[in-house]
């Protein structure tokens, strides 16, 4: 009993002070829907640089697939090249990086293009209007099937871990599955309380059935041998301050998962779950996931390809450190 009077004073005291969770994820959203990014309409230069990596990588990730579909993704080049001109017309520097990157990507897209037969004037002209140099880090690179991972100290299976989007038809050993969310299960968490959980999909069925719920695998799900989806426990969360302690606990494993994958020699490629109600709805119904549990990510697996695989070169920015 003495214990509950404590509790609810405490919540009052936290509902006064502006600390209550009511408050926490209110500031939260209201700081969300002032700050986050919508194409084409960018305000800051961080939003700039956010929305024009994104459409760059859609780029990307379209040059990567075995079946090219030339003059893809035309919306988004479109949104891509607006955004440059607008970011440009701002006076924001054009030898950044990723903006330099961006035109390295449009610069290749354009020659994979006239590869297939597809020249685009108009498109060549809007590009080389475009202020600024390209650099060589946007487009694709190809990845050989990963030999003695095991003997890769982390710095080098940091580096040389990429997301597959193209696999061998070869079955997944689930054991090597299961050794790898082992391996992850040492992730760090708040109290060490290990909110998260980990279904393998293996029933080809199934897995057609999740991923048509999922709209970033089009063009490769197909290939997918073994589906992962992660999720975390809400109940594991302390209700007076833990808003989002378990988006980063689960993040994090899924990180883990991820990591753990390429050092058993499996590929891999982790599918966002930013999903609609409708989508989340439906994977938790056709899983039986439990209201509880929210969804963090979904992550194809398989085998490599006995030659190279071509794939995103995804580079990566400085990064940002600040001693304080």
């Amino acid at each position: 009993m003495i214990y509950k009077i404590k509790h609810f004073l405490r919540t009052v005291i936290n509902i006064f002070f502006g600390n209550g969770i009511d408050q926490i994820a209110g500031k939260y959203m209201r700081s969300f829907k002032k700050y986050a990014f919508v194409d084409c309409s960018c305000k800051y230069k961080e939003q700039f640089e956010a929305s024009i990596i994104k459409l760059y990588h859609t780029l990307e990730k379209g040059m990567a697939y075995d079946d090219y579909r030339p003059g893809f993704g035309k919306d988004n080049v479109n949104k891509l090249i607006l955004s440059l001109e607008q970011y440009e017309a701002k006076g924001y520097d054009v030898n950044e990086f990723f903006y330099e990157t961006a035109l390295s990507c449009l610069h290749k897209y354009i020659s994979k293009n006239e590869e297939y037969g597809l020249i685009d004037e108009d498109l060549k002209n809007r590009v080389n209007k475009l202020a600024g140099s390209p650099n060589e880090c946007g487009g694709t690179l190809k990845v050989y099937p990963t030999v003695d991972a095991d003997k890769m100290n982390y710095e080098q299976l940091m580096e040389q871990r990429h997301s597959i989007r193209h696999f061998s038809a070869e079955e997944v050993d689930i054991e090597l599955v299961k050794d790898a969310i082992r391996i992850a299960q040492y992730t760090p968490s708040a109290c060490n309380r290990q909110c998260w959980r980990t279904r393998i999909i293996a029933d080809k069925n199934m897995i057609k059935a999740v991923l048509s719920n999922q709209g970033g695998n089009r063009g490769f799900g197909q290939e997918i041998n073994k589906l992962l989806l992660i999720t975390a426990d809400l109940r594991a969360q302390q209700r007076n301050r833990e808003v989002f302690e378990a988006f980063i606990d689960g993040g994090m494993y899924a990180e883990s998962v991820l990591n753990a994958l390429f050092y058993k020699g499996l590929g891999s490629v982790p599918l966002s779950a930013a999903l609609t109600n409708t989508q989340a709805k439906n994977i938790r119904e056709l899983l039986n996931i439990p209201e509880a549990e929210i969804l963090i990510m979904l992550i194809g697996v398989g085998n490599y390809s006995k030659e190279a695989t071509t794939t995103t070169l995804s580079s990566r920015k400085n990064a940002y450190i600040e001693v304080i």
